[in-house]
């Protein structure tokens, strides 16, 4: 799981690998500017928290954005008061009022992970590279960077998951939100993660469930992939086959 930390002029990505005993932790660039998941505007990501409040919806603004912006799947939000840190995360997490869509048993099942990483000394602090960034200077002389076509190879190299990878999941993109190039970003995301896009497409003419959202049918049987989209990225599965020379699962973007 991965999980955005806003704190109080920073951002930062915690990465949650019980299953691997690995926590990982990676700072945003403070002159970090990422698109709005859904809108042209770039906004500096040390701001995306308000931008959400005021348009009532901060959880899935901070979590969209990043994750389309970054290519990683983002599960969740906390929103501490300090600034960004894992000590921060700790003192926080059990605070009544902590802003986050985190459940309380998964906050204290955390947090007990968090506190038995520290102490082992197994915290993974990852340094993001410059090479995924592209550098630009506004009419004000301010320098910002935003995230370039890299930064997808370089978390296909650091957030996937075993579980994910071992399945082995062929899996086909269909974007039919005529949003462009939202099909690619998702891909990105999900390939973040160890599933193989083999396709990214926009059949107008498929068949699918009716309503908005993310969808996705499965051929087969893959426990870990299915339940990744449904918990983090949360999409609903519509329909299953098990036909035999039929494999792979498709995601309709609606």
């Amino acid at each position: 799981m991965n999980i955005v930390i806003v704190g109080k002029e920073t951002m930062a990505l915690l990465l949650l690998r019980p299953e691997e005993d690995v926590v990982g932790w990676v700072d945003f660039p403070r002159n970090l500017k990422v698109k709005i998941y859904n809108s042209d505007a770039k906004y500096p990501a040390n701001s995306l928290w308000s931008y959400g409040v005021l348009v009532k919806n901060p959880y899935e603004v901070v979590e969209k954005t990043v994750g389309l912006s970054m290519g990683v799947v983002v599960a969740k939000t906390v929103r501490i008061e300090a600034e960004t840190s894992i000590e921060g995360v700790l003192k926080d997490l059990y605070k009544i009022g902590l802003k986050t869509n985190l459940s309380l048993k998964d906050r204290l099942m955390i947090r007990k992970f968090l506190v038995e990483t520290v102490a082992s000394k197994k915290l993974l602090e990852m340094d993001m590279p410059t090479k995924i960034f592209e550098v630009q200077v506004e009419p004000d002389g301010k320098e910002f960077v935003s995230f370039n076509s890299v930064a997808s190879l370089w978390t296909k190299n650091k957030f996937v998951l075993e579980s994910i990878l071992s399945e082995n999941v062929d899996l086909v993109v269909n974007n039919l939100t005529g949003q462009s190039g939202l099909g690619t970003q998702v891909a990105r995301q999900l390939e973040s993660t160890g599933m193989r896009v083999i396709e990214v497409k926009s059949d107008q003419g498929s068949e699918v469930t009716a309503g908005n959202g993310c969808f996705f049918s499965v051929s087969g049987k893959y426990p870990f992939t299915e339940s990744l989209l449904v918990q983090q990225m949360n999409c609903l599965e519509f329909g299953k086959t098990e036909q035999e020379g039929e494999k792979g699962i498709t995601v309709w973007l609606k």
